[in-house]
């Protein structure tokens, strides 16, 4: 029962330790899959993805305004008629107690 090269130790309890360690480590990985990822990190991941999405949307925003700045630059009569068309639309939404 005992070991001859260290102090004396029963194997067993030495296997129990072992198997018990082993157990811990897979307890800490299931309470991880069940409870998921700590707030922390859920934050930092939605602040990032946000970030992301934000970033995106500006980038789709200035590539309109680029592309209509284009657009009337080649054709400056459709400008006015777009300016005088969204005044009207203004003008009618005003008259009904909205605002545009």
């Amino acid at each position: 029962m005992d070991d001859s090269n260290g102090p004396p130790t029963c194997r067993e309890c030495a296997l129990n330790r072992d198997l018990i360690a082993k157990l811990d480590e897979r307890l800490t990985a299931l309470e991880a899959e069940v409870r998921g990822a700590p707030v922390e990190i859920l934050l930092e991941e939605f602040e990032a993805a946000k970030a992301h999405r934000d970033a995106r949307r500006a980038a789709i925003d200035e590539f309109h305004r680029l592309q209509e700045e284009e657009f009337y630059k080649k054709l400056p009569e459709l400008k006015k008629a777009t300016d005088e068309r969204k005044t009207a639309y203004e003008r009618f939404m005003r008259n009904r107690g909205f605002e545009p």
